[in-house]
């Protein structure tokens, strides 16, 4: 991803959700923080800070969550992990959708991953 497109990407995503941070991390990767993303109704908490990590050299980034959420059903997601990334846990989950740098914003991309915690396991 280029600079031009990555800076127009990180303003859709400042006028989505407000609060946002990038910096660069170990190893080069580029991190993004959103403050505060909506989680599925009837989650618990209802919102969640997102990390996005970009390893160097990767299109998709990684995307994580704090750790803590309840499924609308009241249980913790499955296939769950918590990880350190620049000194702060997060929690990292198995979640597979289709997503195109080319065709799909960075938005789309982060409400498709949170779209994993409808559902009840």
């Amino acid at each position: 991803m280029s600079i031009e497109i990555l800076s127009e990407e990180l303003q859709g995503m400042k006028a989505a959700y407000g609060e946002l941070a990038s910096t660069t991390g170990t190893g080069g990767q580029l991190l993004v923080r959103i403050g505060h993303v909506q989680l599925p109704k009837g989650c618990s908490p209802s919102e969640t800070p997102v990390l996005l990590a970009w390893p160097a050299g990767q299109a998709r980034p990684q995307i994580v969550v704090k750790p803590g959420i309840k499924l609308p059903n009241g249980a913790s997601p499955r296939s769950t992990s918590t990880v350190q990334l620049e000194g702060e846990a997060w929690m990292q989950f198995s979640y597979a959708f289709a997503w195109d740098k080319d065709s799909h914003t960075l938005v789309q991309l982060v409400e498709a991953a949170m779209r994993r915690f409808a559902k009840s396991e």
